[in-house]
């Protein structure tokens, strides 16, 4: 499980981070590595190097560049046997990733671990106020998929089971974390209320894509984000009641449309799951599968 942190840091600590920096590490922008306790083996560090190389690639292909051009990453060896059983975005004046990384044999073993590519995605968007922390997790839980089908790391048949299973669990979810869904992304870690609010997040995602569409949009969602990082990004409220607000009228204006703050305010009190179609689905995956090769 991840989630979007509130921990901030101060700038002695990012000082900090720049100590340990492999000379094998080659990054598209300056990503900057700490290995917390136990040092992995020098093979390691150059998987793992690969491995965050790749993923900012990665994410950077469908969202744009980041509007942060150093990101401070701490990695924690663990014994899990998942490759990456945990990751966390903490804010502060940068803002930094945590992740701890546990059994692994390849780079296969890493990037086909969605983790990393949803923490990433946090750094798309301000912090929220808690009340909004389901569209936090939502645009994050969307795009970590949205990334692994563009990379083609995810078939076309995996990506739509992944976001099949996923908002089946949000809906049964739903029935056990009944109330506003403001109220219940507050809650969300008292109640372990995880799935209903990452998936009605994402679903939120879902039907902007459908809405965007409808409405003529030139644009679809990722590339209003990789706008939103060039003029606004920077520039936004951080953790404030109207953050979310802002960022979702931003939306709209790049977009040119009256899309995302409506639907912010009817899935902001939507007490239901969503409904979402096997045809919004489908124009996902018209919109973001990789592109074939041309002959």
């Amino acid at each position: 499980m991840t989630k979007q942190g509130v921990t901030y840091c101060s700038i002695a600590k990012l000082f900090c981070l720049c100590l340990l920096i492999s000379h094998q590490a080659t990054f598209s922008r300056e990503i900057v590595v700490d290995f917390k306790g136990k040092s992995p083996s020098p093979q390691q560090q150059a998987v793992i190097f690969e491995w965050l190389n790749y993923g900012v690639d990665a994410v950077e292909k469908t969202l744009g560049p980041m509007a942060q051009s150093t990101v401070p990453i701490s990695v924690s060896m663990t014994s899990a046997k998942e490759p990456v059983p945990w990751g966390q975005v903490v804010r502060g004046h940068i803002d930094e990733i945590n992740m701890r990384i546990g059994e692994f044999n390849s780079i296969d073993d890493l990037t086909s671990d969605w983790t990393l590519y949803h923490e990433f995605s946090h750094l798309y968007h301000p912090l929220f106020a808690y009340q909004d922390f389901w569209l936090a997790e939502g645009l994050a839980t969307y795009f970590q998929n949205v990334v692994m089908l563009q990379n083609g790391i995810y078939s076309k048949a995996e990506f739509l089971r992944r976001i099949q299973d996923g908002l089946e669990r949000g809906k049964v979810a739903t029935r056990s974390h009944m109330g506003q869904l403001d109220k219940v992304s507050v809650n969300m870690w008292r109640l372990r209320a995880y799935q209903r609010v990452y998936w009605t997040g994402a679903a939120f995602f879902v039907e902007a894509e459908t809405l965007l569409k409808k409405a003529g949009a030139k644009y679809t969602v990722a590339q209003i984000l990789a706008m939103y990082q060039v003029c606004c990004r920077s520039g936004e409220s951080e953790g404030a009641s109207k953050s979310a607000y802002k960022f979702v009228a931003r939306l709209d204006s790049l977009s040119g449309t009256k899309v995302f703050l409506p639907l912010y305010k009817r899935y902001r009190y939507a007490k239901g799951f969503p409904n979402i179609n096997n045809e919004q689905l489908a124009l996902l995956i018209k919109i973001y599968s990789p592109r074939e090769p041309e002959l």
